[in-house]
């Protein structure tokens, strides 16, 4: 009688410790969700750059300077179009796990200098750490401080963690 009860508690915590490190375990940077975003917002960013004309409407839909206020939006910085001091630009897609437990933190990008960016810094939700920083002074400044990566503009490299960084 004690050996059956002794089998039906270990098999019971045996369960919940597999329960308790699936739900505690973060979503995979390789998950179905996570590489539908990505090529949904690989697409949508293709498409509005096929447009010769999109960064020029989109650069003049962005808030004019406010020297009053320093608490309004960025005027470099809209849902779609991020924009360096010296006029080079990133049309780009992000998501914060917040928005979606499914997807860890993701962030894609193609510049003005035709190149394809990803990384997996946390911009918040709604970009909300941009907003609180200055105008970058160029894409390459933008890249090493929140750890751009390059890749093909299609292929899963994208997904891999760029943030926070490794340390040894």
């Amino acid at each position: 009688m004690k050996k059956p009860f002794a089998i039906a508690i270990v098999s019971v915590l045996l369960l919940a410790v597999i329960g308790a490190v699936a739900l505690l375990r973060p979503p995979s940077l390789q998950s179905s969700a996570r590489r539908a975003w990505k090529a949904k917002s690989i697409a949508d960013i293709a498409a509005r750059i096929a447009d010769p004309s999109w960064p020029t409407n989109e650069l003049a839909h962005l808030k004019p300077q406010s020297t009053n206020d320093e608490s309004e939006d960025a005027s470099w910085l809209s849902e779609h179009i991020i924009v360096t001091r010296k006029g080079e630009w990133l049309a780009f897609a992000n998501i914060c796990q917040k928005q979606d437990d499914r997807i860890p933190d993701i962030f894609l990008a193609r510049g003005s200098d035709g190149a394809w960016y990803y990384s997996t810094y946390h911009f918040c939700v709604g970009m909300v750490v941009l907003r609180m920083e200055e105008q970058p002074e160029d894409l390459a400044t933008f890249a090493k401080t929140h750890f751009l990566q390059m890749f093909d503009g299609s292929s899963d490299d994208c997904l891999q963690k760029t943030w926070p960084p490794t340390t040894r």
